[in-house]
């Protein structure tokens, strides 16, 4: 009888034990990244809207991809629907097929803010964020100089969070395999005073503009990071 006393004493403990060690590995619980939602459908400008800057060029749809003409000065698009304005991604591939300027900057909201990311302004190969405290992407800290090359599609990536705005590229190379993706800006907001030059005013909240250049994008999408 002892003997059995001693052995039900020793499995109760066994199962006491492992109980604890599962509950001990239990993975903490998550907010699920969901999944991308496209917001081109590579067929028409449903959801889209093309203001009128002046001397601008012609936005069309031609083989999937989104054509924003070159114009003038500047021609873009906006979104019309709903945008969700932190904790979010969105991406896109853009190409510049003719001109030397930017050919797809993306203009976003940032909380109660807006910022426009420059790819390839001011003569090319410029990239940041316009404005930080007030000044452009030429003169602020995320200015840097990237490498473009015309008809070479880019994927641009970028990730707004209530405490950082970050970018990160990856480009093809000349037989159209995707190089390895890189991080070129990451941006406390602490402290910083966002807003967006007179010129992508009217492509507020969400939009993709061009200067003095075609440039030609696809594969427009956006996710949450967390449960609105």
């Amino acid at each position: 009888m002892k003997h059995l006393l001693c052995t039900a004493s020793a499995i109760l403990l066994l199962l006491g034990c492992s109980q604890t060690f599962l509950y001990a590995k239990e993975p903490e619980t998550q907010e699920p990244v969901k999944n991308w939602r496209s917001l081109f459908d590579g067929e028409s400008l449903e959801g889209w809207f093309v203001p009128v800057y002046g001397g601008d060029g012609i936005v069309k749809v031609d083989e999937g991809n989104l054509v924003i003409g070159r114009g003038a000065l500047m021609t873009g698009i906006r979104y019309e629907k709903e945008f969700p304005r932190v904790n979010y991604e969105i991406r896109y591939e853009a190409q510049r097929t003719r001109g030397f300027d930017f050919f797809g900057a993306c203009t976003f909201p940032v909380k109660d803010s807006y910022v426009t990311f420059i790819n390839g302004g001011w003569g090319g190969g410029l990239i940041g964020l316009s404005n930080i405290d007030d000044r452009s992407a030429a003169d602020n800290e995320t200015g840097m100089h990237f490498g473009f090359r015309n008809n070479i599609w880019h994927r641009f990536r970028i990730r707004v969070t209530d405490e950082m705005v970050q970018v990160w590229i990856t480009r093809q190379d000349r037989e159209g395999n995707w190089e390895e993706e890189q991080s070129v800006i990451e941006l406390t907001l602490a402290d910083k005073i966002l807003s967006t030059r007179l010129e992508v005013d009217l492509f507020k909240p969400l939009g993709f503009t061009t200067w003095s250049t075609e440039g030609e994008l696809r594969n427009i999408e956006y996710r949450l990071l967390t449960e609105p």
